[in-house]
């Protein structure tokens, strides 16, 4: 990105100012990847900050030749997570609300409900799949990107994407199915 080459640029020559213009063009990144990767506590601000820390203390690092700021950014926050030392439990696929929701309370509920289970087949998944899904769909990142983070193939993303979306997949058409036979019986 541009953008992230002139800020890093005018930060290795001193305008240390223009580091907010990386931290605004990737926070919702960062965060929401943290937020996948870490339990539901509100540690996942802090990290993020650590993060962003992290990332302008070490910028020299930072080789364009490699891959973008932001592929390199979200391996500080696959990194910093890793170092927090606890399993991931739950992704959260909703990060802004709709301000106003005119549906009835039951559809409403359904829906929290449906997302709670979401969430935790999310959480089921084993840690590289979860990865993945969360780097490619998510957060939209290429293969490579994807690949340069997890510090694997791109073949190996692919797989555990794929191993991924089959899972859940499967575990989505089991409750749905378990829905059906019970509304009917």
């Amino acid at each position: 990105m541009h953008e992230d080459e002139h800020a890093i640029q005018r930060i290795k020559a001193g305008d240390t100012a223009a580091f907010r213009s990386l931290v605004e063009r990737h926070q919702s990144a960062v965060c929401a990847t943290i937020r996948a990767l870490l339990p539901r506590n509100s540690e996942w601000e802090d990290l993020a900050q650590e993060v962003f820390l992290a990332a302008f203390q070490h910028l020299e690092k930072f080789a364009s030749t490699k891959g973008t700021f932001r592929t390199w950014l979200l391996a500080i926050a696959r990194n910093r997570c890793r170092d927090v030392g606890r399993r991931p439990i739950s992704v959260r696929l909703h990060e802004i609300p709709d301000p106003v929701d005119c549906r009835a309370p039951d559809a409403q509920a359904s829906d929290a409900e449906w997302f709670e289970r979401l969430d935790a087949f999310l959480a089921a998944l084993p840690e590289e799949q979860r990865l993945a899904f969360v780097l490619v769909e998510m957060q939209g990142l290429s293969y490579q990107e994807a690949a340069d983070i997890c510090e694997v193939a791109i073949g190996t993303v692919k797989s555990r994407l794929f191993r991924a979306k089959e899972w859940l997949k499967e575990a989505l058409q089991r409750v749905a199915k378990d829905e059906n036979c019970a509304a009917r019986g």
